[in-house]
């Protein structure tokens, strides 16, 4: 621990574990071996399409903003278009209408001095998101 978690290594990490989260909210109960039907929509339109996923978003953005191991990273953003960039960021990702219009993940968190330690409470914070979810 303790090293810096280089932009990409965070975008290359950070968001398929965003979509594989959100979709496992809606996975089956662990002892049930009944085949799930195929479903052929698309990821976004499994998870709610654009209300479902901005909800995430927004509680995910709170609980980020409040958590002290973090919270220093969110003390000047904008929450808002912090919450409508990941919202169309996810929505074009996980096949969606939209179309991410915000900065590389490298250009946004170029200088921030990330470290493993904060990665990991992200990440953690994400997991406790979904949970309430």
């Amino acid at each position: 621990m303790g090293g810096i978690v280089e932009p990409m290594d965070m975008k290359r990490l950070l968001v398929p574990l965003f979509v594989l989260l959100i979709a496992a909210c809606g996975s089956k109960s662990k002892g049930d071996t009944t085949p799930a039907p195929t479903d052929n929509r698309s990821l976004y339109e499994r998870l709610g399409k654009t209300e479902a996923i901005a909800a995430v978003v927004k509680r995910f953005v709170e609980v980020t903003g409040s958590d002290p191991r973090i919270s220093v990273f969110f003390i000047n953003a904008d929450k808002a278009r912090l919450e409508s960039m990941m919202v169309e960021h996810i929505c074009e990702l996980t096949g969606g209408p939209c179309k991410y219009t915000g900065k590389s993940m490298k250009e946004s968190h170029t200088g921030m001095k990330v470290k493993a330690e904060h990665f990991a409470a992200f990440m953690d914070d994400l997991g406790k998101t979904l949970d309430e979810e």
